[in-house]
């Protein structure tokens, strides 16, 4: 019996042996499948990081000259609108008023109608400049 042990843990001692190297020849097989994967994927992922940036750069790129863009406009039609400000004051200062309904022919009012909330009409006689 005891040689039989003996045999059959050498035969088990050999299997495992061969276990051992078929697992190691396994673990390498992965590890060069996995540095192969990663060798044909870091220059996909290089690409892609590279056409990432270039969209990026491109976006801030057009943002920039369309904020640019839109300050320009603003500034001019700020411009515009102060012209506008200043040619209504001028247009609506009392001499020049009075001017214009002058060369219209108008004339003062010497009767004044005056309509109250209930749609009655109210005269008064006399009231001018």
């Amino acid at each position: 019996m005891a040689v039989a042990l003996r045999q059959n843990n050498e035969t088990s001692y050999a299997t495992r042996q061969t276990s051992r190297s078929t697992r190691t020849r396994v673990r390498r097989r992965r590890r060069s499948r996995f540095s192969q994967f990663v060798k044909m994927i870091m220059p996909v992922v290089g690409v892609a990081m590279l056409f990432g940036w270039v969209a990026v750069y491109a976006n801030v790129t057009v943002t920039g000259y369309n904020r640019s863009r839109l300050t320009e406009q603003c500034r001019v039609e700020r411009l515009k609108n102060e012209r506008l400000k200043v040619e209504c004051s001028r247009l609506s200062s009392p001499h020049k008023v009075t001017a214009a309904a002058q060369r219209a022919g108008m004339i003062y009012a010497t009767r004044y109608d005056y309509i109250h909330l209930p749609q009655s009409v109210a005269s008064a006689e006399g009231a001018g400049r």
